[in-house]
């Protein structure tokens, strides 16, 4: 019993940690794209998003 409750821990915070490195490549990415915003493109929340999803999808 004691290995399927490590395995459920170890299961619990791999899946923090990648929750965390996701938040943190996302706030990357939206300060970057914020930073160099294309002055041709749409301003406020809608133009970090488009960024976002831009760079998501390479």
């Amino acid at each position: 019993m004691q290995s399927r409750t490590n395995a459920g821990r170890r299961a619990r915070n791999t899946v923090v940690l990648a929750l965390i490195v996701a938040g943190l490549w996302a706030g990357v990415a939206l300060t970057r794209g914020a930073a160099h915003a294309d002055e041709s493109g749409p301003t406020g929340p809608v133009a970090h998003f488009s960024r976002a999803v831009e760079l998501i999808r390479g």
